[in-house]
């Protein structure tokens, strides 16, 4: 099969193509020529209005559903909604069941065969069943593939836990990613604590529950001379205490939610159910120090924090809503839509394609003659509607549904 991308404007740093306008003709999925201008009678022809061609997206921390909770998400349609988005690699979060702890469990998602395509890295469990009691069996699930270990968004309490993770997987080179909260700072909060939550009636998480499980996770890092990745942060105070441990030489690193970067808590003011998330959304002040943090490259990454919810989950009254929205499909778009003018483009492409995969250490796709293709072509001149028909996720637990975004992901190429 031939595919022709017609003037397509590639934006690949590494690539002796960057930021000129070519066609690029796939054969049998080897990109066989990159040129200002190419023909070809049987190819299937990928043009619109103002095209751009990238490596496809890369996410930390998807959420699968798959095993265990397939009736929110199976491998094929959480790829399928992957394809959607621009997505090329998942590095999947554990919180399954069974959880991913074993080197079985790693090789059941890493060989899926529903994957269409998709490449998926398992983040094996950093606790035995990710309670956070006793530490898994790193080894064995570092032989059968993990690419770093977590509990997902379930915050390590218990400090002598998380330093002898840090300890032993420094050992075989695989980072820990730690999503920082302190349970008992944020016990029973429903949003972020501020002038919203208490005109609304709502119990609040202050924002001193992240930092002060960032600052400890410094510590705890530095000390270990380990990889830490803290996971989701939402706090201008993180940003600050990040950025101070990277100017010393600490080796840490950080991703954001994308809806932290578009949504805060005054948002929340109708109380919709699909802006309940998890690290919450939090003050405009917030969000703007986790953009200027994304500018100055003291936040590495940017990730979908897909988290597939059924409606019996969601479909209730904010406190008893379960955190979580669907995010594959829709973050690319809603970035561009939103960020155009905060983030320059190709800062944020950075951010979801590259980044990812230099911070587990991945293989990065080239965009050259003769290699495979593993591209995103999104076209930048259209709009389009959200709607729950359209995607692809077998949830639909979406705050962009029925929105209208800028900007849409027409072809995902892998091989």
């Amino acid at each position: 099969m031939n595919i022709l991308i017609k003037k397509a404007t590639i934006l690949h740093q590494s690539s002796e193509f960057h930021l000129s306008v070519k066609d690029i003709l796939i054969s049998d999925g080897i990109i066989s020529q990159i040129q200002g201008e190419i023909s070809h009678e049987d190819a299937k022809i990928i043009s619109g209005n103002k095209l751009y061609c990238f490596i496809g997206l890369c996410d930390i921390g998807t959420h699968t559903g798959e095993p265990g909770n397939e009736h929110r998400e199976t491998i094929d349609t959480l790829t399928k909604s992957a394809l959607s988005g621009g997505y090329t690699a998942l590095a999947v979060f554990p919180n399954n069941k069974p959880v991913t702890q074993t080197k079985a469990d790693i090789s059941f998602l890493a060989n899926h065969s529903d994957r269409n395509g998709v490449s998926i890295y398992p983040i094996g469990a950093l606790s035995k069943d990710s309670k956070g009691i006793d530490i898994a069996e790193y080894m064995d699930m570092k032989s059968g593939g993990a690419i770093a270990f977590s509990d997902g968004l379930k915050s390590v309490q218990d400090t002598g836990l998380l330093g002898r993770a840090l300890q032993y997987a420094s050992t075989i080179d695989v980072a820990i990613i730690h999503h920082p909260n302190d349970n008992y700072l944020g016990a029973g909060g429903e949003m972020h604590e501020g002038e919203m939550s208490t005109s609304l009636g709502m119990r609040g998480i202050p924002d001193i529950a992240e930092l002060h499980m960032v600052q400890r996770d410094i510590l705890l890092n530095a000390y270990q001379d380990s990889q830490i990745i803290e996971h989701a942060i939402s706090s201008a105070r993180s940003v600050e205490a990040i950025r101070q441990a990277k100017n010393e030489q600490n080796n840490i690193q950080a991703t954001v939610a994308y809806m932290n970067l578009l949504f805060t808590d005054s948002d929340l003011y109708d109380f919709e159910s699909n802006l309940k998330v998890s690290p919450v959304l939090r003050s405009e002040a917030d969000k703007q120090h986790l953009i200027e943090g994304i500018n100055d490259d003291t936040v590495s990454a940017i990730v979908s924090n897909h988290t597939p919810l059924d409606e019996e989950s969601k479909n209730l009254e904010f406190p008893y809503a379960t955190p979580g929205a669907t995010g594959l499909e829709t973050c690319l778009s809603a970035c561009f839509t939103y960020l155009s003018e905060k983030i320059a483009f190709p800062t944020l492409l950075h951010k979801l394609t590259m980044a990812p995969r230099l911070l587990l250490n991945l293989e990065i796709p080239e965009i050259a003659v003769g290699v495979k293709a593993d591209l995103c072509i999104f076209d930048a001149g259209v709009s389009w509607m959200c709607t729950k028909d359209k995607m692809a996720s077998k949830s639909a637990n979406n705050p962009f549904i029925g929105k209208e975004l800028k900007g849409k992901v027409i072809a995902t190429i892998i091989g």
